[in-house]
């Protein structure tokens, strides 16, 4: 199992990264959609801070003792997200709304989620299973899994708020 110092160190690591990406897009444009039926900064960092309350949700919801690894299914997730060549559509639940559009605010429900996350971490049993929600593609999954696919989703949208600073960044 991974050790939870280095599941915090994971979490703190990919929360820097991700407002690092969010701060390189400019504030002004933030809500601007770089083209036609791509997603603005604004949409993007609502979409992650929505799956991770999803995710946040799950690990305080009701689970029960696993039979398996806590750990089982991480280089599964590892993999299957870091593929780039698949495409992935957001469900429903995790579509952005774009009522958030202020960056800072965004920034700042980021943050205090991924804190909330971090006491999990350090307080609770990361190998029980989740059962709030089965995945349909990795099936169910324990609060470990959870997290590493949720550090993993974010670190897959780093590219995104790349291309949108660039594209913003030639548009001007």
């Amino acid at each position: 199992m991974i050790p939870v110092e280095t599941l915090s160190a994971e979490l703190d690591a990919n929360t820097d990264a991700l407002v690092e990406q969010i701060l390189n897009v400019d504030p002004a444009s933030f809500d601007t959609q770089p083209s036609e039926g791509s997603w603005s900064a604004a949409q993007l960092t609502e979409h992650i801070y929505v799956f991770d309350k999803l995710v946040f949700n799950l690990l305080t919801g009701e689970t029960e003792a696993s039979s398996r690894a806590a750990d089982e299914k991480v280089a599964v997730i590892q993999s299957a997200m870091s593929n780039r060549t698949r495409s992935i559509s957001a469900p429903d639940p995790i579509v952005p709304l774009g009522k958030i559009k202020d960056q800072q605010v965004l920034i700042t429900k980021l943050i205090t989620v991924r804190k909330d996350m971090y006491k999990i971490i350090q307080t609770s049993d990361l190998s029980v299973l989740c059962l709030g929600f089965t995945h349909k593609g990795f099936g169910p999954m324990t609060r470990l899994e959870w997290i590493v696919f949720m550090i993993a989703h974010a670190q897959r949208h780093f590219h995104q708020y790349q291309k949108i600073a660039t594209t913003l960044h030639n548009l001007r």
